[in-house]
């Protein structure tokens, strides 16, 4: 990991959070948590919330966004490659892969993204990964555009008071 990004790890930190994370995902079909880190932008930023569907690991292909269980809590990432039972994933400004993903740690599929209060569109366009890959090799890139994130939200949530 590099400077300021974080992975994009959900509200549930615990092992018990994550555990009831996936017992309601598993349960009822979906689950909705907001994203904490910001290894994913610009596809998604700290504060959105996405809904993740559960998913089985035939029904996933690369280039979709995951909710996967590891050690430091939840965390969305892009698949990479699916290898057999085990997934490769990437935060979309990071510049190496995850570790492997095992099928038994998928929560499930991020369906669908709200960003103050709207509903935000998941298919990754051109520039979108043009604007990841400059991310993702740029440090100094990654912080400008997470500083102005930061100020435009507070701004957005300001005209909304």
């Amino acid at each position: 990991m590099t400077g300021d990004v974080m992975p994009v790890v959900l509200q549930q930190r615990s092992a018990l959070g994550c555990e009831l994370v996936t017992e309601v995902a598993h349960s009822f079909g979906e689950v909705c948590l907001q994203v904490t880190g910001s290894s994913m932008i610009p596809a998604i930023w700290p504060g959105d919330v996405v809904a993740v569907r559960r998913s089985e690991l035939g029904e996933l292909r690369p280039g979709q966004i995951v909710l996967y269980r590891q050690e430091r809590g939840l965390v969305a990432h892009r698949i990479v490659h699916i290898h057999g039972n085990l997934l490769t994933t990437r935060g979309d400004t990071l510049r190496h892969v995850d570790p492997p993903v095992k099928a038994s740690d998928l929560v499930g599929q991020v369906l669908s993204l709200v960003r103050n209060g709207q509903r935000v569109n998941l298919r990754q366009s051109s520039w979108q990964r043009i604007s990841a890959s400059i991310l993702r090799h740029s440090d100094l890139c990654l912080r400008m555009t997470l500083r102005l994130g930061l100020r435009l939200r507070r701004q957005g949530t300001e005209e909304m008071a």
